[in-house]
């Protein structure tokens, strides 16, 4: 096969078609990087000595260099927006800030940052709430600066894929402005509360969508963001309720996307999430990251026979034994699997399953992304 350019290797990837070596993501997204301490010790390990740089800071997460990225050949380059001019974002001590949500985060040892609190915590589930909360302004310039030069000088001046990062979807949000477990509550014994949240989430992840794509939609290759539906045994809450509440909201988020791009639709949700499949397919979505396979009912055969020729599948490098308790050999073994069963006739992307952690060896790393070099046709 033709070698092809890192943007045409990517799209076809996710268009399911077959590719002449398996396109590799890391650091396309807030979900598909690494940690900053394990990313010093690959620094090392390789003889790089570049400052890390921090690309998400709520999350604490890396935006790799170019130099570990092109070593790796790593196929994919992330577009975020900026930061809001105004609003309510204040930092309350070293340890804690308020996000333009007003959300409270706080820091913990591990360097990342867990919310604790939020607008809609300690309220009564009533819809009116939330149409009258001071919600953060699509509109902010702020989130749009330099959006357009950033994408027009990865798009024209590399082949690079560019990945969109729109952050976190509707549940994700919701739980944070609400609470993990009232949230989830709400979706039963108050579902017009639930609703009426979702859809003002949606309407704002919408505005931002579209001011965003208006600038750069013909620049842009796929259009990301994460929202959280499993765990490790089962969906987060009943199939039924995404079908009801979730599906529809997104579905006009995938809609706005179409409207404005030619982009590809990147969902990121974590864990056993199998039933939810069909509703994401019929949303429109393109690719589903990170098919946590070492949950229940992720298991990538299964995946790939069922789905595989609707969806395409963006990560599968299993982050819980693999990466990190396996030996260099074992885990170009692993990618191998992944690559045959998940990548069978095209349409699979490789990265890991959510972001490389601590435990992870630097050899590791370095041999799953060998690994996959190793595949060229």
């Amino acid at each position: 096969m033709p070698k092809m350019t890192h943007r045409e290797r990517l799209l076809a990837a996710v268009d399911r078609q077959e590719t002449d070596r398996p396109p590799i993501d890391f650091g396309g997204t807030l979900a598909t990087t690494i940690v900053p301490s394990t990313y010093d010790k690959l620094k090392n390990y390789l003889g790089e000595t570049h400052e890390t740089a921090i690309g998400w800071k709520r999350q604490q997460l890396v935006l790799p260099s170019e130099s570990i990225l092109r070593r790796f050949d790593v196929d994919t380059r992330p577009l975020k927006l900026g930061n809001y001019d105004k609003g309510e974002a204040r930092t309350l001590s070293s340890q804690q800030m308020v996000d333009h949500w007003g959300t409270t985060w706080s820091k913990e040892a591990g360097g990342h940052y867990l919310n604790i609190d939020g607008p809609f915590y300690h309220t009564e589930a009533d819809p009116e709430l939330v149409h009258t909360y001071s919600w953060p302004n699509p509109d902010d310039p702020g989130l749009y600066r330099n959006l357009k030069r950033n994408a027009e000088q990865l798009h024209n001046s590399t082949d690079y894929a560019v990945v969109l990062d729109l952050g976190i979807g509707i549940v994700t949000r919701a739980q944070f402005v609400r609470g993990f477990v009232e949230f989830l509550m709400d979706m039963t014994i108050h579902s017009e509360f639930a609703k009426t949240l979702l859809e003002k989430l949606g309407d704002i992840w919408i505005r931002i969508a579209r001011n965003a794509l208006q600038e750069v939609g013909h620049l842009v290759d796929v259009v990301f963001w994460g929202d959280d539906y499993g765990m490790q045994q089962a969906p987060m809450f009943r199939p039924q309720h995404f079908t009801d509440f979730v599906k529809p909201v997104n579905q006009r988020m995938v809609g706005a996307v179409k409207e404005f791009s030619e982009a590809r639709v990147l969902l990121h949700s974590c864990g056993s999430i199998a039933p939810m499949i069909p509703d994401m397919i019929d949303m429109g979505i393109d690719a589903l990251n990170p098919v946590q396979v070492s949950a229940e009912n992720m298991d990538p055969a299964f995946l790939k026979t069922v789905f595989g020729d609707r969806l395409a599948f963006w990560g599968g490098i299993d982050t819980q034994d693999i990466l990190p308790f396996k030996t260099p050999a074992e885990v170009r073994d692993y990618v191998q699997f992944i690559i045959q069963t998940l990548g069978k006739g095209g349409g699979y992307v490789l990265s890991t399953v959510h972001n490389i952690q601590d435990q992870v060896p630097p050899e590791n790393v370095v041999a799953m992304f060998e690994a996959g070099l190793l595949n060229s046709r």
